[in-house]
């Protein structure tokens, strides 16, 4: 594998998918879109009306969608709640607002308030709403075990508490049916030997740029390639690249991918973190004597699979 193998586009991700990217041509999508919570992304502005933004992101998905193969996947880092802020240009659009809500803000009495927007359960229903074919989602805790890392300090009162964010979601879904392609189809802990991958709790810590407001660790894309992803020739795509984690982590695992940034520059950044990869050996190699077809919807059927195991090996 090379940087032929790698295509990275600047742009808007929903009109770049519908003019560049063919209909089932992708095996697995793992990204993270804007939260919609006054993030600096360069010119991308996220501050927009719920409604507008769930409008939005229904085009994304419906693309997403389009360009999976039948047992394709679907992989969406997302909150399940954006907490509400006084300070958002739409603030009076988070579904639970009361604008008459008296309260005290910066040592005034004002009245309005909203608390949370549940984003993530919202986005959960609208894979939903594309493909009945939705798959356990897993909680990512950022930090260790029994050290998750809060990512909000406020704690409110004794009166009414805040429970502080300390996990994101990975909403998964899988288009057409729940087999994807390139596996064996055998079970037990020698073909999934992912112990810590297929609990649907995971421990990682976050990472952290200057360069970028909300990267995603490389071990987050890294996992949910090797577990859905078998065949030498799948694809993966993320059209929310950012600084391109999940484009390093398919380049350790030598597959093609496809990334889309509205931002120019994180897509350069991307590209000389994914060349540098590439320059080294990779982490993993196909098992020997695959030959990368998989299973058919037949053979499937017949031997009563909902997924296909792993063939990467160390």
């Amino acid at each position: 594998m090379n940087m032929d193998d790698v295509t990275l586009y600047t742009g808007e991700c929903a009109a770049i998918m519908a003019e560049h990217i063919r209909d089932e041509s992708v095996d697995l999508v793992v990204t993270s879109p804007p939260y919609n919570c006054r993030k600096i992304y360069g010119d991308f502005d996220d501050m927009l009306p719920w409604p507008e933004y769930y409008s939005w992101f229904s085009k994304v998905l419906k693309e997403l969608y389009r360009v999976l193969v039948p047992g394709g996947v679907i992989a969406i880092n997302i909150p399940g709640v954006v907490r509400w802020q006084a300070n958002h240009r739409y603030a009076d659009t988070w579904s639970d607002f009361d604008p008459y809500y008296k309260t005290h803000r910066g040592g005034k009495k004002v009245i309005g308030k909203g608390r949370i927007e549940p984003v993530g359960f919202q986005i959960f229903e609208m894979m939903k709403q594309n493909d009945s074919h939705i798959r356990e989602p897993i909680i990512w805790v950022k930090g260790s075990e029994g050290n998750a890392i809060g990512g909000d300090y406020r704690m409110g009162c004794d009166s009414d508490p805040y429970m502080r964010p300390a996990h994101e979601f990975i909403l998964l879904g899988s288009k057409s049916r729940w087999f994807h392609r390139g596996g064996t189809g055998r079970r037990g802990g020698d073909a999934v030997p992912f112990l810590d991958e297929t609990k649907d709790v995971w421990f990682i810590t976050p990472d952290r740029d200057s360069r970028h407001p909300a990267i995603f660790p490389v071990e987050l894309p890294r996992r949910l390639i090797k577990l859905f992803t078998h065949a030498a020739d799948s694809v993966v795509l993320d059209p929310f690249l950012g600084l391109g984690s999940s484009g390093v982590a398919a380049a350790e695992l030598r597959r093609s991918f496809i990334g889309i940034d509205i931002n120019a520059e994180y897509v350069e950044l991307s590209r000389e973190r994914i060349a540098k990869v590439l320059a080294q050996p990779p982490l993993f190699r196909l098992t020997p004597g695959c030959s990368g077809r998989g299973l058919d919807e037949s053979e499937a059927e017949q031997l009563d699979l909902l997924a296909a195991p792993l063939n990467l090996v160390n």
